[in-house]
């Protein structure tokens, strides 16, 4: 049985917990809608705010600039703080305003069973609406799934209620990854092997429904709950170097997982939203730039001043010495994770706690312990560390092990461990 705890219990030792959660249920109520790539398990992130909440009894409210699919987000709601979110990705906004938002049965039930009845073999084989097209269409989809994922998405945009709607949306963009010739135990995309995808022939209906009703499910478990949060959550989509739109010396908690490496060499942000967010409507070039726009995506133009972090400079050394060109790109990844820094910065209000949850990366054999060098970051902007604890990660979608020189045999360990890296903010200039 999971352990629990309140903000009124005195008692709670962080050190004597167990973080693991191996036996965890992570699909709980609105987490259920969307999967994401490395998300934070629900059951960290509501200890994690419960814990900072009794570290800071007065705190109200709670920014997660790096928000994804909205864990975070859905866990502050619940114990009434209200929250606030950003993401770059637009299809990550879309999937965390589903979770956050509560619906009342009677539009969801009626609305959902009227989309069910249109949604019939019969109405398929006789629809003749208009399809959607984007480059590589016909690489990632067979013509028959084409054309049943153009009649759903026809008959979702002729739901009336504009939740309901987004919710079924979601349903939809989880049925494209399914129903694509992706492998689906990747975030990256590739295409099935042949003797696979001859044989692969998808029921798009049958998927679009069940995974429908299951997000159904759990927005009505966990609707009463988000309604208690003094206000709905709030998005916000920005670069997470900037955070506009998210206001200025506003916020007491900070809880968050940002990206462990640039989404080229760790995880595949974008290429896992791509097919989704084309059907959507997002243009193409859009959808397809999302990972060049996140950390590390991008290099600066002009050179940096060397980051106040001497974990990271004697890194960067090591990582050097090896490959040049490696070590700029990791340096240009934590020079916009110092920018974050900045922004989030520039959001609290003095004394404000901030919770990162990050994992440690290794490149060419070096280790690169995020956690030291956030504090170290940190710290010339006025924070404290307050605690710094490890938790295993029981379930992760990435392999145990990958090739730091891509000669076959020759393998290092992947992340295995997440840092839950507590600082406080005490205001300065």
């Amino acid at each position: 049985m999971e352990q629990t705890f309140t903000v009124r219990d005195s008692s709670f030792l962080a050190h004597s917990f167990d973080w693991d959660f191996r036996d965890a249920d992570t699909k709980e109520g609105t987490h259920v809608i969307h999967s994401y790539p490395a998300m934070m398990i629900p059951q960290v992130a509501r200890h994690l705010i419960a814990w900072l909440r009794q570290l800071h009894p007065e705190a109200q409210t709670l920014l997660d600039p790096f928000c994804g699919a909205g864990t975070v987000l859905v866990e502050a709601a619940r114990q009434r703080l209200e929250a606030w979110g950003n993401d770059l990705n637009p299809l990550a906004v879309r999937i965390a305003r589903a979770r956050t938002t509560p619906i009342d049965d009677d539009p969801l039930l009626s609305q959902l069973s009227a989309l069910d009845n249109r949604l019939t073999p019969l109405a398929l084989a006789t629809w003749e609406g208009p399809i959607p097209t984007f480059p590589g269409q016909d690489f990632w989809f067979k013509p028959t799934v084409v054309r049943a994922l153009a009649f759903v998405a026809a008959n979702i945009g002729e739901i009336a209620h504009a939740n309901v709607r987004n919710l079924a949306w979601m349903a939809f963009s989880e049925t494209v990854r399914w129903v694509s010739n992706t492998r689906n135990s990747e975030f990256k995309l590739y295409r099935l092997a042949p003797h696979k995808l001859a044989a692969w022939n998808p029921d798009v209906l049958a998927v679009f429904r069940e995974t429908l009703a299951r997000y159904a499910e759990g927005v009505r478990a966990f609707s009463p709950e988000l309604r208690q949060a003094p206000i709905a959550p709030r998005i916000v989509s920005s670069d997470a170097c900037e955070l506009s739109g998210v206001p200025d010396g506003y916020f007491d908690l900070m809880v968050t997982s940002p990206p462990y490496g640039d989404s080229r060499t760790t995880v595949a942000y974008g290429q896992f939203s791509r097919l989704s967010l084309e059907w959507l409507g997002v243009p193409s070039t859009e959808a397809r730039a999302i990972d060049r726009r996140l950390l590390g995506g991008k290099a600066s133009s002009t050179p940096a001043n060397a980051l106040p972090s001497p974990t990271l400079q004697a890194a960067l050394a090591e990582i050097a010495h090896q490959d040049g060109r490696r070590a700029r790109e990791v340096e240009t990844f934590y020079q916009d994770v110092d920018r974050a820094i900045a922004a989030i910065t520039r959001k609290l209000k003095p004394g404000a706690l901030c919770g990162w949850v990050v994992a440690n990366r290794t490149v060419k054999r070096v280790v690169l312990p995020t956690d030291q060098i956030i504090a170290e970051l940190s710290s010339a902007r006025h924070y404290t560390v307050v605690d710094n604890l490890v938790r295993n990660i029981p379930n992760k979608r990435m392999p145990l092990a990958n090739s730091p020189s891509n000669v076959v045999g020759d393998t290092g360990a992947t992340m295995t461990k997440e840092h839950l890296l507590i600082l406080r903010y005490h205001g300065g200039p």
